[in-house]
C-alpha cells in the first residue's frame, strides 16, 4: 500500500509542472457601467484592465515559447509543417491582440460614460 501511495505522489509531482506550464488565456474582467459607477469602482476596474492586458501579453509570450519548444522537439520537421504551425500561431496572436483592442475600446467607452456622468453632476 505504501508503494502505491508513493507511486501516486511521484506521478502527481512529476506531472504537476506540465500543468503549470500550460498557456491559459486570462479571464476577461467585468467592466462597471461608467454612467453609474463610483470612483472606487472605476479605479478597481482600471487595475483589473491593466492586469488583464498584461496577462494577455504573458499568454502570448507563453504560446510563442510553447511553439518554439514544440518545433525544437520535432524530429526534422519539413518546411510545410513549420509554415502551417507558424500560420496557426499567427492566428492565435492576431485573435488575442484583437481581443485586447476591443476590450480596451469597451473600457474607454465606460471611462467616457463615467466622465460624462461626473461632469453632469458638477454642473447641477
Amino acid at each position: 500500500m505504501k508503494n502505491l501511495i508513493r507511486a501516486v505522489v511521484a506521478t502527481v509531482l512529476f506531472a504537476a509542472p506540465a500543468f503549470v506550464l500550460a498557456c491559459e488565456y486570462p479571464e476577461r474582467p467585468t467592466l462597471p457601467d461608467g454612467s453609474s459607477a463610483s470612483k472606487e469602482d472605476m479605479i478597481a476596474a482600471q487595475t483589473a484592465v491593466k492586469a488583464f492586458l498584461a496577462a494577455v501579453d504573458e499568454y502570448l509570450d507563453c504560446i510563442d515559447q510553447e511553439e518554439k519548444d514544440a518545433i525544437a522537439a520535432m524530429d526534422n520537421p519539413d518546411e510545410e509543417t513549420i509554415k502551417r504551425r507558424d500560420e496557426l500561431l499567427s492566428k492565435r496572436f492576431d485573435a488575442a491582440n484583437e481581443e485586447k483592442f476591443l476590450f480596451g475600446e469597451k473600457w474607454n467607452q465606460q471611462v467616457r460614460a463615467y466622465n460624462a456622468q461626473k461632469s453632469g453632476q458638477s454642473s447641477e
